[in-house]
């Protein structure tokens, strides 16, 4: 069910709300599939001019989900939106499976409410926490760009969703 309410993004509609402080930028945006909310999504960043929001480090991305997810689904989900992105067929990508591996024992089932954070530190390591409590953390600095290209990269397949947590015009 995941997978077909994330690749069915063309009948969703977002809604965003958003602010600057200072250097730091706060967004939020909405995902809806055929009216029905699944999850509000949350981006924190200092932006770089020289490098692309998914890979600017200190980051932190937060789900707050709708609607009841099953770890295998979020899992298969994933894999099928990084066979989607140009990112992935890179060099930097190369180390998805194991990656898949290591998802499989961090990652819960998720319930209506329940949050999911991906905290990105300087030194590239990626750190999840469920509901705020820390449930693992990748040490591979390939890991949170690749895995952040999913919902912010040129290409990905919720451009509505990226316009909005990046704050770009109609057009971006």
């Amino acid at each position: 069910m995941l997978k077909l309410l994330m690749l069915s993004l063309l009948v969703f509609s977002v809604s965003k709300v958003a602010a600057i402080q200072g250097e730091e930028r706060s967004s939020s945006a909405t995902y809806r599939w055929w009216g029905i909310k699944v999850y509000d999504a949350y981006l924190r960043f200092t932006p770089e001019n020289s490098k692309p929001a998914y890979q600017v480090r200190p980051l932190e991305f937060k789900i707050i989900y709708d609607i009841d997810i099953e770890r295998d689904e979020l899992i298969e989900t994933t894999v099928d939106e990084w066979n989607n992105l140009a990112i992935s067929k890179t060099d930097l990508c190369q180390s998805r499976q194991d990656w898949v591996k290591l998802l499989e024992n961090i990652w819960p089932n998720l319930s209506q409410g329940d949050q999911l954070t991906l905290k990105v530190a300087e030194n590239g390591s990626a750190t999840f926490l469920h509901n705020q409590k820390e449930i693992g953390t990748l040490h591979d600095q390939n890991f949170a760009p690749c895995f952040l290209a999913i919902w912010l990269a040129e290409d990905t397949s919720a451009k509505s969703l990226r316009r909005d947590l990046l704050q770009l015009s109609r057009r971006g």
